[in-house]
């Protein structure tokens, strides 16, 4: 199978050459190194319990679009899936300060507070423009990650069923 730059598509016509994979948005490359990964089922349930929490993020920041004060919410959501990918072979905790540093175990993406200044409003640091894009684009992730997830239940459900179409 070719990757990224090749002229085939994926299951569910996810094209690769539409996404960026250099200096841009990584997620389909995500995707990608997990449908090569004997763990992607997991990894893309990863994919879509993400673009779920973040799906409430940013419908919380919509929601308070209007309410002065609000601080403006987000998710490491780039990072946690690239520490799903790159997940250390073994993982610990720290016992000693003087030990060196063992992986940390994966945990749930981190909802941060990004340091920005108020909108045009004066109210709050929300942009409702910015937050509609995100809406979009995180909508866009999960559906690539649902459509991804169902082919990796066909591959399973094919060799259990005998069927090869």
């Amino acid at each position: 199978m070719e990757g990224p730059g090749s002229n085939h598509t994926l299951c569910a016509g996810v094209d690769l050459e539409r996404y960026p994979t250099e200096d841009g948005d990584h997620t389909l490359m995500f995707l990608h190194k997990v449908i090569f990964n004997k763990t992607k089922i997991p990894a893309l349930n990863a994919v879509l319990d993400v673009t779920q929490l973040r799906q409430r993020v940013i419908a919380n920041n919509i929601a308070n679009v209007a309410t002065a004060g609000y601080r403006k919410q987000d998710l490491r959501f780039q990072e946690y899936l690239n520490s799903f990918v790159e997940k250390p072979a073994v993982e610990g905790t720290l016992t000693d300060p003087r030990h060196m540093p063992v992986p940390k175990p994966i945990g749930a993406p981190e909802v941060y507070e990004p340091e920005t200044g108020l909108n045009d409003t004066d109210l709050n640091n929300v942009d409702i423009d910015k937050e509609m894009t995100d809406l979009a684009e995180n909508h866009l992730h999960f559906n690539v990650g649902a459509r991804l997830l169902s082919c990796g239940f066909d591959g399973l459900r094919k060799p259990i069923t005998g069927r090869t179409g």
